[in-house]
């Protein structure tokens, strides 16, 4: 826990390295944070690395702290690390954010299933949320998120934004590492809460754009619509594809795609205002049309949803447009948490993502950041765990 003294104003420093030894990456880092701070001590470190760190990664964490005096660190693994407009996708990587913190108070908390020895995996403690924000990194091996983001949105905490993502980069269970203070984990999640004068405001980009009309479900069974619109939901699905342009059904042929509207009262949705999520078939005997969606009702909105990097970079610069527009005086640092299906792989070119966020906030903007293999964040109020998303945070003062 740190509370720090009145008096101070906000502020964030972001460093990276591409050093191949932990030692001179930590080194540089170190420097690159005391000049951002101007020798200030951070109350807080937000670190990232990739695996080429190999079995020094555990130390990461304490050294760190140690270099700073930082009371604060929460971190994780990822394929690649983000700084200040620029992915390293191809290069070892150390990516830390320095945080100074007036009248905030920080919390750090691990979430461990029930069977690491775990209370109770959905419990989390937040003493106020209504002005709280969390911040949580979980192994994807070993931590029920989907679950866990299920029980946090029906719960007191659902007040206080959450922003997160899946460490990445290990391929088996024990591979990926959590950073909590000097302590490195292997499994189980880790999570911050801010308290007090700092919120976290998100900005989330699922990289996605509706097409066709709104699909109101009438009738469900599970994760399959049976009917839209009072007709077999197959029938009105593929009345609804057909209506679409070409080009605009080879591009959901590549990525079957449906958004569910989160506000099942709204039949006219923006992207951002979706869930999006993949659509498993079409039932030829029933007629049904199957989701991986959990939170299907009678009477929600789907939109037939379609992925490029078109609408990829157009749905971040209009997220992080709206964000500078009502945050820009306030925020002094970012994170950034985007899939490891994103960078040049989607964009064909290097840093899209981290480019927008220098665009939008200034070249020298603070930001800190991973590849994950999974995205925590926000649609309307509730936290989802997303794929091919960009999910980032803004440091800001409330």
């Amino acid at each position: 826990m740190s509370t720090p003294a009145p008096g101070r104003g906000p502020r964030c420093a972001s460093a990276v390295s591409r050093q191949r030894n932990l030692d001179a990456a930590v080194g540089e880092v170190l420097e690159a944070l005391e000049e951002g701070l101007d020798g200030a001590t951070p109350d807080l470190l937000v670190a990232f690395a990739t695996h080429h760190y190999g079995g020094d990664l555990p130390r990461l964490g304490g050294e760190l702290r140690e270099g700073t005096g930082a009371a604060g660190l929460i971190g994780c693994t990822g394929a690649w690390t983000i700084g200040s407009g620029e992915e390293l996708e191809t290069s070892p990587g150390v990516s830390v954010l320095a945080a100074s913190l007036p009248d905030t108070r920080i919390a750090q908390v691990r979430i461990r299933p029930p069977e690491d020895g775990g209370a109770e995996t959905l419990d989390f403690p937040l003493p106020d949320p209504a002005t709280s924000s969390v911040l949580v990194f979980a192994d994807p091996f070993s931590f029920p998120t989907t679950a866990w983001l299920r029980a946090y949105a029906e719960s007191d905490a659902c007040a206080a934004p959450l922003v997160g993502g899946l460490a990445s980069g290990g391929v088996a269970p024990g591979q990926n590492v959590l950073w909590m203070g000097s302590e490195p984990y292997t499994n189980s999640a880790v999570a911050l809460v801010l308290e007090g004068a700092t919120r976290l405001e998100p900005v989330v980009s699922q990289g996605c754009r509706p097409i066709g009309p709104p699909l109101v479900v009438t009738g469900i069974e599970g994760t399959a619509v049976t009917r839209i619109g009072g007709e077999p939901a197959a029938k009105a699905f593929m009345s609804a594809l057909e209506g679409l342009a070409p080009e605009e059904r080879s591009l959901f042929e590549a990525g079957a795609l449906v958004g569910r509207a989160v506000d099942a009262a709204r039949t006219e949705e923006r992207a951002g205002e979706l869930i999006v999520r993949p659509l498993l078939g079409l039932d030829p005997r029933t007629h049904a049309v199957h989701v991986a969606d959990e939170g299907l009702r009678r009477g929600v909105t789907l939109r037939i949803m379609v992925r490029d990097a078109a609408s990829a970079s157009s749905e971040l610069d209009a997220v992080l447009k709206s964000a500078r527009e009502s945050e820009a005086e306030r925020a002094f640092g970012g994170l950034l948490v985007t899939c490891n299906g994103r960078g040049r792989g989607m964009f064909e070119r290097e840093n899209a993502d981290a480019e927008l966020f220098a665009r939008h906030f200034g070249s020298g903007f603070p930001l800190a950041g991973f590849s994950a293999s999974g995205e925590i964040g926000p649609v309307g109020r509730t936290p989802f765990l997303h794929g091919f998303t960009a999910s980032g945070a803004l440091f800001t003062t409330r």
